[in-house]
């Protein structure tokens, strides 16, 4: 009964712990808790699933009683421009494997994983079979920690089937924060946080934050996530003394993250360069200017000279407009160089959540790209994101004005812009992957590549290649041993045929020897070994003429044919077809009979003696 109660109490415990875990999972935010950390399914998977999924949703019910009968020209039209939208994403997601493949080819060298399957598949497969195996069998994951004590543990499979960005170098073990102590921020630097993807440049070991008001960060900050993620164990929230750090609170940090208003930038950016320059240790410095509402910040010129190149240390700008709680995290957005930006008034939404910010900051620490630029962020307005909702107008989508001139598409780089978004997310991109392809590569990057597809000698047609080579060698040393065997046999028939044609030859040199004898024709003197060798020549052309005849067709049917007459002529002296011969050495001996026995023997006697010969 005992034994029965605590199997019974264990139970209990242990169900309401996987209940606790997966309600705790589950209140996590969406875009966190489920973002992707390898790879998708293939193109073709996504599409068919796709294309059937649309299908049964938009289209369904010709005959169905769900349905409203057979869909009308609107029905049909939104379901060409759904599929349409799906074919541009998977040229995104082409581009997405080139650039992929590119940067794994430069992280591990120029071997690649198609090479290592024998291109057999295609790289977007193997990529898929890779990280599917390598998922399969996965580090332990924690309750609320990324993989437990080790932070930064990935299998190789997993590297090697992702885009690999260039990830800054020496961040150092301390990270200091000015102006903002968001929680956000905390646990992308903590890098240990359930869900979120390790960064392996981050080995922080104390995160350092200055703030106004120390409780109401401490409040903000300290929750069972970060007891749980181990950030407690690192994070030391002190009170600022001004809106910079003294030289004196930047000891110590390798790396610096400070938030200043546009309003302070002007003042606030070279004393930020400043403390950069005279300090030893400090080599990554990354301002967050908020309520910019322009494509210039006053005092990133003196910034960047500041950094020499990255010579000092590194410098990184991030602009954005108003920053607000909530909105949808992982949305439409764009970020990309300051002066660059196409983004106008009405495609922007003038601000961002304050989550999506706090999350490119951090992520934007890691990257080399980053470095020595001036970003900006915004989200796009509704009216931008109804419109990547629709395909480029062009070709049998072209819009055209009542006169039927072609209206060109003023949305079409920011439905570029949404495809990318999608593509790196359905493909699997991490967030500090997907900054990278934005900063880095860009728009630009893109158009590049449809204006110019790139002739891939990739890995697959190369291995193949190799493979095709093997084969005909492999094929050209078979082609000559088949060669070879037939040669000999056609030697080995050649000789049996010659030793055959001497033979008859010879029985023809010595029938003629005897048949010229008795006819007077050869001089008593002469041998029958010098007759033959007198008449070879003529012996070896009759011998041929003889073997080509009983080795035809047409003989071979009259022997067959000979031996259907014979069959039953066993007791019959003269059968039709029978051998000349036969049938005139029997008329002689059926004459010499009836000579001898005429008056003696009946005809019948006289067959059977004849037969008996």
């Amino acid at each position: 009964m005992t034994h029965t109660y605590t199997y019974l109490y264990q139970n209990n415990t242990n169900m309401k712990l996987l209940r606790s875990t997966f309600i705790a999972f589950c209140l996590t935010p969406g875009t966190v808790a489920f973002t992707a950390t390898t790879n998708a399914p293939s193109k073709k998977q996504y599409v068919a699933a796709s294309a059937k999924f649309t299908t049964q949703l938009q289209m369904i019910g010709l005959d169905s009683p769900m349905g409203g009968g057979i869909p009308d020209d609107e029905e049909i039209l939104k379901e060409k421009q759904f599929r349409e939208v799906l074919n541009e994403i998977n040229v995104v997601k082409d581009y997405l494997d080139h650039i992929t493949e590119e940067s794994i080819k430069a992280k591990f060298g120029t071997g690649t994983l198609v090479e290592e399957k024998g291109g057999e598949q295609t790289f977007s497969e193997v990529l898929a079979d890779k990280a599917a195996a390598a998922g399969s069998g996965g580090d332990d994951i924690e309750l609320f920690g990324g993989g437990g004590d080790d932070a930064t543990s990935t299998t190789t499979d997993i590297k090697e089937t992702r885009y690999q960005p260039n990830l800054r170098s020496d961040l150092g073990s301390t990270v200091l924060l000015s102006g903002t102590a968001d929680a956000t921020l905390l646990n992308v630097l903590n890098n240990n946080f359930f869900g979120q993807d390790n960064i392996a440049n981050f080995q922080f070991s104390k995160i350092k934050a200055l703030v106004d008001d120390v409780a109401l960060a401490k409040k903000s900050a300290i929750s069972r996530e970060a007891r749980y993620s181990g950030l407690l164990d690192k994070l030391s929230i002190e009170p600022s003394s001004g809106a910079l750090p003294t030289a004196a609170e930047l000891d110590g940090a390798s790396s610096w993250i400070a938030q200043i208003s546009s309003n302070d930038a002007p003042t606030l950016l070279p004393q930020v360069a400043e403390l950069a320059m005279n300090s030893n240790e400090l080599k990554h410095v990354i301002v967050l200017v908020t309520d910019v509402n322009s494509n210039t910040v006053d005092g990133w010129e003196a910034f960047e000279t500041a950094s020499g190149n990255g010579g000092n240390f590194q410098c990184t700008l991030v602009a954005v407009g108003e920053m607000f709680v909530g909105g949808k995290e992982g949305g439409l957005y764009h970020v990309g160089k300051m002066a660059d930006t196409t983004v106008s008034n009405a495609l922007s939404s003038g601000g961002m959540p304050s989550k999506e910010v706090y999350q490119l900051l951090g992520h934007a620490l890691a990257l080399d790209s980053t470095a020595g630029q001036a970003l900006t962020a915004c989200s796009y307005s509704q009216a931008a994101i109804e419109a990547v909702a629709s395909p480029y107008a062009e070709g049998e989508f072209t819009t055209r004005d009542d006169d039927g001139n072609e209206i060109t598409d003023e949305m079409k780089e920011v439905k570029m812009y949404g495809r990318m978004i999608q593509g790196l997310r359905e493909i699997g991109f991490t967030r500090t992957s997907e900054l990278d392809v934005l900063v880095k590569k860009g728009l630009e990057g893109f158009q590049e590549f449809i204006a110019n597809p790139p002739k891939r000698e990739d890995s697959y047609t190369a291995a193949k290649s190799a493979r095709d080579e093997e084969d005909e060698r492999i094929m050209a040393m078979l082609d000559a041993e088949i060669a070879k065997d037939e040669a000999k046999k056609e030697a080995e028939v050649a000789a049996a045929k010659q030793q055959e044609i001497q033979v008859i030859a010879q029985q023809w040199a010595i029938k003629e020897y005897s048949l010229r004898s008795i006819g007077g024709d050869v001089d008593p003197s002469v041998t029958e070994i010098d007759f033959i060798k007198s008449v070879w020549d003529e012996a070896l052309v009759e011998a041929e003429k003889t073997y080509d005849m009983i080795n035809s067709a047409e003989y071979q049917k009259k022997l067959e044919k000979s031996a259907d007459d014979a069959k039953g002529s066993e007791n019959k002296l003269f059968w039709p077809g029978m051998d000349p011969l036969l049938k005139k050495k029997r008329e002689k001996m059926v004459e010499k009979v009836k000579k001898q026995y005429m008056d003696l023997l009946s005809e019948e006697e006289l067959e059977a003696i004849i037969l008996s010969e």
